[in-house]
């Protein structure tokens, strides 16, 4: 088979990677570079649950795919965004459910991370191919914006959002409410909050304020301060449901703090009023500057988690497939970096590859270096490769007595050819 990026003839009976420049190939002989291409591959050697071990998935991702860095790249954030677990979860649910949980994780790519819209839905259409979660992202020819509208076929809730505000600041109310509804039902919350001023109001459509309460309320749960606040009105009026003061307040209170400044005007109402709540005149004054400032009632930040150490282990993975596949070199590269780590085999293994050459200059000087530190931690392979050193005098000056303290150490710890040394020594 001829390699699709180099050009290079390559042997697909035994491999389906080009051993030159590391890309793999499909059984069409197509190079595989895209993220699609490269999540189907590693879920269909590895099984799609696969996906949900972030780490692992990243870790095996590098290891075929060296060269796609771009890709690589891509699919390290929406894994990490945890895309795969929230696609995964909602995989046999209905259409309509699938499709607000991947319009969530667009938001998250988008908002949190920083991509594009249509980078970020291609990404999710892509972890959720790989997962089994069939979701309504497609891509479309890109049409002029007034023939787009006319054949409403954007799937992005994000988008739809957007054209929703576009609309809704010329005036056009109607074709602002069709949009803000299209990504309202993806569960975006801040066109939500839009679904229930056009209810409340009957711009674009019915005046409808039971309908608009139930919008206010979604709104609310996905986080929107402005859409809390009018839950909280709503409370305060009696409008859709019972009047009640304590649950209006708190939904003030709450959207105040998330820098609602209708809210915070309300809140600083209330206290300076005593209207829901008992008066107090401080509190109203330190409300008025909390809208200047911001910092009057902020939460101390919480202190970042700990980050996950890497044990090594999924580079020791990788240095063991790469050697099942004859490849030497790869396999010392992944072993070195285990080893760094702190992963005690890895550091037997890497020092193994210096002692004997396999891949890597052969530098018995920094062999001695990984096995010792390997022995500190009791490890019996490296004490035994020390007393082999010491019995053999390579690097170090021969010492018989040296020699048996490690194999007794290897003993100690099962080592079984370390034993039978032993016992020809003495």
């Amino acid at each position: 088979m001829v390699c699709g990026r180099c050009g290079k003839v390559f042997d697909e009976t035994k491999q389906d990677y080009c051993g030159f420049c590391r890309t793999v190939h499909t059984e069409k002989g197509e190079p595989i570079r895209d993220l699609k291409g490269i999540l189907r591959y590693i879920t269909g050697k590895f099984g799609k649950e696969i996906l949900l071990d972030s780490r692992r998935a990243d870790a095996l991702i590098a290891d075929f795919f060296p060269k796609e860095t771009a890709a690589r790249r891509l699919c390290f954030v929406a894994l990490y965004d945890g895309c795969a677990k929230k696609l995964y979860t909602v995989r046999e649910k209905p259409f309509e459910v699938r499709c607000a949980a991947a319009a969530k994780c667009v938001k998250s790519l988008r908002d949190e991370i920083g991509l594009k819209g249509r980078v970020a839905a291609e990404a999710v259409e892509a972890v959720g191919c790989a997962v089994g979660c069939e979701i309504s992202f497609k891509k479309s020819e890109i049409q002029p914006a007034s023939e787009t509208e006319t054949k409403k076929n954007i799937t992005d809730a994000a988008e739809q959002y957007s054209l929703g505000r576009h609309f809704d600041r010329i005036h056009e109310y109607e074709k602002a409410l069709y949009w803000f509804e299209r990504a309202a039902l993806q569960d975006y919350g801040e066109a939500q909050c839009y679904m229930g001023s056009y209810r409340l109001e009957g711009r674009g459509g019915i005046q409808d304020v039971e309908q608009a309460r139930e919008w206010f309320v979604r709104g609310m749960e996905n986080g929107v301060a402005e859409a809390e606040y009018m839950v909280g009105y709503f409370y305060a009026e009696g409008i859709a449901c019972k009047i009640d003061e304590n649950k209006a307040f708190e939904c003030f209170l709450n959207a105040a703090k998330k820098g609602c400044d209708n809210a915070i005007n309300m809140v600083a109402l209330c206290y300076e009023n005593g209207v829901h709540v008992a008066a107090d005149r401080t509190l109203a004054e330190k409300w008025r500057k909390f809208k200047a400032n911001r910092k009057i009632f902020e939460e101390p930040a919480a202190e970042p988690p700990e980050p996950i150490r890497d044990d090594g282990e999924e580079l020791y993975q990788s240095a063991r497939r790469c050697l099942a596949e004859k490849d030497f070199e790869g396999s010392a590269m992944f072993y070195k970096r285990a080893a760094e780590t702190g992963h005690i085999r890895a550091m037997c293994s890497y020092g193994k590859c210096l002692y004997t050459g396999s891949g890597t200059a052969k530098d018995p000087a920094e062999a001695f270096r990984w096995f010792s530190r390997a022995a500190d931690l009791n490890s019996p392979i490296a004490q035994y490769n020390l007393g082999v050193m010491y019995l053999k005098g390579v690097y170090v000056q021969k010492d018989i007595k040296t020699a048996k303290e490690y194999f007794e150490k290897a003993v100690e710890n099962g080592h079984e050819d370390a034993a039978k040394i032993l016992k020809k020594l003495k």
